[in-house]
């Protein structure tokens, strides 16, 4: 596994959290375009790490040395989740997680490499030996189990809950990740995609026609965002 960290991005805050959680995301844009917004002062958006889909990781917020700074990844966020035994309803994931984006133009209609995957599947071990409330699956969460009400429908159908927890945890069971986005939708968007001329190779390369505008993927992840907020008033 490669590490990259000498891309640093601006947007996070100087405090030192807790991490009791990972929050995975698909970026919805190219490598390029990812690190470019978020190193931009101006977007106020980041995450602590971007893999690429060669399985290149990214620290762009400091965390892997075992000190985590709060990135700004979450959003306004809510997850119903354990403490001490007791249900609580936690708010506000970036004051205590971490937020790992992986390349891919949209989780609900491309899958993901098997370098992303072997990357990721590092990364939580690895994360696992540094902060000790990530030693259970409940731990690991998408964007959309905890921003679904907003729309936010990232990691997506494509991307493989079940794999991760038999590799990461196994004989710990496998907590339930419900999808936001629908298959119907999924079928829907791929077709769409598929009429413009996108393709995605058996390697999981993906090819793009180049009259299609550069910010097609990140319009069509707002469209999506906001077609399922509609259903969560």
């Amino acid at each position: 596994m490669k590490i990259v960290s000498s891309i640093r991005s601006p947007n996070f805050s100087d405090l030192r959290i807790p991490v009791e959680f990972v929050v995975l995301h698909y970026t919805a844009a190219s490598l390029e375009r990812t690190l470019e917004i978020f190193t931009s002062p101006q977007t106020e958006v980041s995450a602590h790490i971007v893999i690429d889909r060669d399985g290149v990781v990214y620290e762009l917020v400091e965390c892997l040395d075992g000190t985590a700074k709060r990135a700004w990844h979450a959003g306004r966020s809510v997850l119903e989740s354990y403490r001490s035994g007791t249900l609580q309803k936690l708010e506000g994931l970036n004051d205590f997680s971490l937020g790992i984006e992986l390349v891919n133009l949209n989780g609900n209609v491309f899958s993901y490499t098997e370098e992303q995957y072997s990357s990721l599947f590092s990364l939580i071990d690895s994360l696992k030996g540094r902060y000790p409330a990530l030693k259970h699956p409940e731990a690991i969460v998408g964007h959309e189990q905890i921003a679904g009400f907003r729309g936010k429908a990232d990691p997506g159908r494509c991307f493989e809950w079940e794999r991760l927890f038999a590799v990461c945890y196994p004989n710990q069971g496998t907590p339930t990740r419900a999808r936001v986005c629908s298959e119907q939708l999924a079928e829907r968007l791929r077709a769409l995609v598929s009429g413009m001329g996108v393709t995605q190779g058996p390697g999981g390369e993906v090819t793009i026609p180049p009259a299609l505008p550069a910010t097609f993927f990140s319009l069509l992840s707002s469209f999506l965002e906001a077609s399922l907020a509609e259903r969560h008033p």
